[in-house]
Formats: structure tokens, C-alpha cells, sequence
């Protein structure tokens, strides 16, 4: 019963240090998301959105190995949602090549980082292995 009681408390302090970390790495990176430009930033606020309501216990984005296929297909949609954003429109020429498919290509990335951000937090916060 005492070993219990002392594993409890070791890991409720490690709890405390990790929300400690995670609220300073939450800070850096609202302050380097400040930084981007207008467009970037538009793009960022439909891929979080997107990411919040994927964030919830069982979520294929905690899976060890989440499914490619299933974020092609959420990066698809985001990317469908940000043709009606207007600061994202008016510098698009098209869906065929150039300024269409990077903005595609962006659009996956800013999603895989979050990703990669939302587990990290967890890792960090001892909530998943």
C-alpha cells in the first residue's frame, strides 16, 4: 500500500513538471504563429479547427501509426474549406499546378505538424506512451 501511495506521488509530480513545459511550449508557439503572415495564418485557423474536433480520446491521430490515408483525405477537405477563405482566393490562379498545389502541399504540412504538436503534448504530459 505505501509503494502505491509513493508512485502516485512521483507521478503526479512528473504531471507537474510536463504541464509546466507544455504551458512554455505552448507560449513559444503562439508567439512564433504570431509571426505568420495573414494567408498562412487563415490556413492555420482552418487546420486547428479541424484538429479540435479530431482531438478526443481514440482518436486515429494517436494512433502509433495514423492512418495516411485517412489525413489525405482530412487534408483534402481542408484544402476544399480554404477555397472559400477570401485572404486565401485572391492569390490563387487555379487548381491545376503552381500556387493550387503548394497550396495544397502547405495546407498538409501545417496539418502533420499539428499532429505531431497535439502528441507531443501528450507524450509530454505522460497521457499516452
Amino acid at each position: 500500500m505505501e509503494e502505491e501511495k509513493r508512485n502516485c506521488y512521483y507521478r503526479s509530480v512528473k504531471n507537474k513538471e510536463g504541464f509546466e513545459n507544455a504551458a512554455k511550449l505552448e507560449e513559444d508557439r503562439r508567439l512564433m504563429e504570431s509571426y505568420f503572415p495573414q494567408k498562412a495564418g487563415s490556413l492555420k485557423a482552418l487546420v486547428t479547427d479541424c484538429c479540435d474536433r479530431l482531438d478526443y480520446e481514440g482518436s486515429f491521430i494517436y494512433d502509433q501509426y495514423p492512418d495516411k490515408r485517412n489525413m489525405e483525405r482530412i487534408c483534402r477537405e481542408i484544402y476544399a474549406r480554404a477555397w472559400e477563405v477570401p485572404e486565401v482566393t485572391l492569390t490563387q490562379t487555379g487548381e491545376t499546378g503552381g500556387e493550387g498545389e503548394l497550396l495544397e502541399d502547405f495546407v498538409t504540412v501545417l496539418f502533420c505538424q499539428e499532429i505531431g504538436r497535439r502528441r507531443g503534448v501528450r507524450k509530454l504530459l505522460g497521457d499516452w506512451d
